[in-house]
């Protein structure tokens, strides 16, 4: 299915649920975006479209969409306000159309949300008239060690399956649409290592998970993926249906064992009035980071366990790591009490 016609069908889909000027102005974001990617210099504020070659909307990045929003508020005189609207539309885009994906009718492959990794907590110009600025202050979003048990403690049925799945997607910093991909034949429980199918970066790469999850992944293998109808399934992580677990089953568990732990809040609520919890599958992710940048990782490994193209992404972890210093400092530094 071609761009506009996956667009035709995300705003039919839209106007199921918002008012027609609100799902109007969400799309013409949408083709706006596509046409940047695909037609570099159309647009009179892409000023080094030169630097890129045409893409897809399958086949944009984070850093495209950091690109792109820049250049509309540098280039293009955009309001702080309008670009961050912008940008709820094209993530809500991509949303919808991870859904239409479960219908193989429509030929529309699995893909990442560009939006999903973007941090733009520190664009000063986005402040003024960006309800989004102003309720990220924490920048990027993570959860603490205790957190994460208690996350783990709260998921819903089948537990041992999903609290697996949360502290696996914990463990190694994976993108829950690279957990789904996983297959038997990329687990090596001897190593404890798992090989990536990074459709997202065409970077392949392993990944490590700590022993403590040698009971909980043993049992999954052994006994309770053994006992499912798909069991015949080449993926890690089949259903009662199904022969791969889908992202969106992935994300709608990680935000119920929230609810039930406690652990939800609202962090953005975009122009239309969705609301975006704190904690997603994606925060996980954050949560490797983070905790792994505390416990002395350097961002060069780190960006290879998370395979991240560029260091730049990587290197935005690094202030939680001052933020440590700064605390030791302050505790045990001279003059302290």
């Amino acid at each position: 299915m071609d761009s506009k016609a996956v667009i035709s069908e995300f705003h039919k889909r839209q106007s199921r649920k918002k008012v027609d000027s609100t799902v109007d102005r969400y799309t013409q974001d949408v083709r706006d975006w596509a046409e940047w990617l695909e037609n570099p210099g159309t647009k009179d504020y892409d000023l080094h479209s030169r630097n890129r070659d045409a893409k897809t909307l399958w086949d944009a990045t984070t850093h495209d969409l950091r690109n792109y929003l820049g250049q509309m508020l540098n280039n293009g005189g955009y309001a702080g306000g309008t670009v961050s609207v912008r940008e709820s539309s094209i993530s809500m885009f991509y949303q919808e159309a991870s859904r239409m994906a479960e219908d193989p009718s429509m030929s529309i492959p699995e893909t990442e949300n560009p939006a999903e990794d973007l941090d733009l907590s520190g664009w000063t110009a986005l402040k003024n008239g960006s309800k989004k600025e102003q309720n990220l202050k924490e920048g990027v979003q993570y959860l603490e060690p205790d957190e994460i048990d208690s996350l783990a403690e709260n998921v819903p049925n089948p537990r041992l399956r999903n609290e697996l799945i949360v502290r696996l997607l914990y463990h190694t910093g994976l993108r829950r649409t690279e957990l789904t991909e996983t297959r038997l034949e990329d687990i090596d429980t001897d190593e404890r290592a798992i090989k990536v199918r990074a459709n997202k970066t065409h970077q392949n790469r392993t990944v490590y998970y700590q022993s403590e999850l040698d009971t909980l992944l043993n049992r999954w293998l052994n006994v309770n993926r053994k006992s499912l109808a798909t069991a015949g399934s080449d993926y890690l992580f089949p259903t009662t249906h199904s022969e791969q677990i889908d992202p969106n089953r992935i994300t709608r568990l990680v935000k119920e064992a929230a609810e039930r732990a406690g652990l939800q809040s609202t962090v953005h609520t975009d122009a239309a009035g969705n609301v975006r919890g704190k904690v997603t599958a994606h925060v996980l992710r954050h949560s490797f980071a983070v905790q792994s940048i505390k416990n002395g990782m350097d961002t060069r490994r780190l960006q290879k366990l998370m395979g991240h193209s560029k260091i730049e992404t990587t290197e935005r972890y690094l202030q939680f790591a001052n933020n440590d210093l700064r605390e030791a400092a302050r505790r045990y530094g001279p003059g302290s009490e």
